[in-house]
């Protein structure tokens, strides 16, 4: 079975579009949410701004869809990859990094983004292994019976917010 390591915007958008309840409620889900993730969605939040109840939120979706964070260990292959692709690079942040790293590592793995730069980088990194929230939402859907009206209010959120995004034709 394959497994899902989700970016912060990908929980974000979810979270935002007023729809973390409903994912939530399909109970654990074979995801992998790494420590950055986490901590973005959570202490990095709260400490730059957002408010306790939107935290709080987050970190239930979070707990309930994944437990608890995957940690990438020092000195372990994911954490010598999430180095060598963090470096210098500004263009994509420690989280998608960081999935992108245990992605590498573990292949029965798929990597979910939707930062265009992050994405296309995955692209190269991980080759073949990565999937835009459209494509999350489907194995939702398919696999975890996620409600159609649900995931097509998700879609839809984030197509009007990021223009010209649109659903793809297989949507």
């Amino acid at each position: 079975m394959a497994r899902y390591a989700i970016d912060s915007d990908v929980l974000g958008t979810i979270q935002r579009s007023g729809y973390s309840a409903e994912i939530g409620a399909l109970g654990r889900l074979p995801v992998v949410i790494t420590d950055a993730v986490w901590d973005e969605l959570t202490i990095n939040a709260a400490a730059n701004g957002s408010n306790a109840a939107s935290v709080r939120a987050a970190e239930d979706l979070l707990k309930a869809i994944a437990g608890g964070p995957t940690v990438l260990e020092p000195a372990t292959p994911e954490a010598v990859t999430l180095d060598a692709l963090h470096g210098d690079v500004a263009t994509e942040d420690l989280g998608e990094h960081s999935i992108m790293a245990y992605t590498v590592h573990n292949p029965d793995v798929m990597a979910v983004l939707i930062d265009k730069r992050a994405t296309c980088r995955a692209v190269e990194e991980v080759r073949g292994r990565v999937l835009s929230l459209h494509g999350f939402l489907d194995v939702l859907r398919a696999e975890h019976r996620l409600d159609r009206r649900v995931a097509s209010a998700i879609s839809q959120y984030f197509c009007v917010r990021h223009k010209p995004t649109v659903p793809p034709l297989w949507w």
